[in-house]
């Protein structure tokens, strides 16, 4: 099949977890066992999730709908692109602030993380990691 397998690890639970180069590698040895032995193995591709982000002091009136818009339009010098920012969800804890945790592509946060701070309504919110 020409597949650069990079590391196979027997796990405990009778599994085997390898590791390949290219995601085109991938496909073709999930295709190639899911033809030959169907019926014995069962394929699981892991997918990356993007990194998450808690948005501090978040105004009331900010919803997760809007929230996108409303930093793209105020915080211009970012650079930051629709869909950059995907709002997750909004909680409030038990000193009745509230938090509204977001992903972000691996881009924005390495941009986020050295200024730390976005302008949204009239306030301005700190972000952690």
């Amino acid at each position: 099949m020409k597949i650069g397998v990079k590391s196979i690890k027997s796990l405990k639970d009778d599994r085997v977890l390898s590791e390949e180069g290219t995601a085109a590698e991938i496909a073709l040895l999930s295709t190639s066992i899911r033809e030959k032995c169907w019926e014995d193995l069962d394929v699981t591709v892991r997918n990356v999730r993007k990194p998450r982000m808690i948005i501090n002091k978040v105004p009331q009136d900010v919803t997760i709908e809007n929230l996108q818009e409303t930093v793209l339009a105020q915080n211009p010098e970012l650079g930051l692109l629709l869909g950059d920012i995907d709002a997750r969800f909004k909680f409030r804890t038990k000193w009745g602030l509230v938090k509204m945790v977001i992903e972000v592509g691996s881009e924005t946060r390495k941009k986020r993380l050295h200024t730390k701070i976005l302008k949204i309504g009239w306030f301005i919110c700190n972000v952690d990691d």
